[in-house]
């Protein structure tokens, strides 16, 4: 998660959201090669001395480690962006060919978080205004999405809420 600000005059702050995905393509190509080159060595001296069954299992071993790898490659490349303006709340996801954007008024958008009703699975946080909804932080931990609700609260605010100022500053403005 990285939160970025910016000097333009209305957007208050970016945060990025993004998979933890340390490993380049190059990197992954080095490991799948060398992991391939290792399993089919062994394969082969046995298939040479008639294990031969062992072949075809090495290669399915690699089928799927190999569709393994490319779906942690697509899926390190899905990104979000959360951006606070002064009027609006925009989030963009993109990643494995696809852009999906919502914008919702900042002042009538609120974010919860809800949790599962399944033991062990991921709580859900979203942004909504108006009926519409869409989660973020799905590629997060739980504490590191309680974290991005905390935050998001602290810009955003509830609804009608001016973030950044106290309800007894309010009441004196008045």
């Amino acid at each position: 998660m990285t939160e970025v600000s910016s000097p333009e005059d209305t957007l208050l702050t970016r945060i990025q959201v993004s998979h933890n995905c340390s490993l380049s393509p190059r990197g992954a190509l080095v490991f799948f090669g060398v992991t391939a080159a290792g399993s089919l060595t062994v394969a082969g001296y046995f298939t040479l001395h008639g294990m031969w069954p062992i072949l075809p299992f090495a290669g399915l071993e690699l089928l799927v480690l190999g569709v393994a790898l490319g779906l942690s490659m697509k899926r390190g490349s899905f990104v979000e962006e959360i951006s606070i303006h002064d009027d609006r709340v925009t989030v963009r996801r993109y990643g494995h060919g696809k852009q999906e954007l919502a914008e919702f008024p900042r002042h009538w958008a609120r974010v919860e978080s809800r949790r599962s009703p399944r033991l062990g699975h991921p709580s859900r946080l979203l942004i909504s205004s108006h009926g519409r909804r869409i989660e973020v932080g799905e590629s997060l931990t739980e504490d590191d999405r309680s974290r991005l609700e905390t935050r998001l609260q602290e810009l955003i605010g509830g609804v009608g809420q001016v973030p950044g100022i106290s309800s007894e500053e309010r009441v004196r403005n008045i």
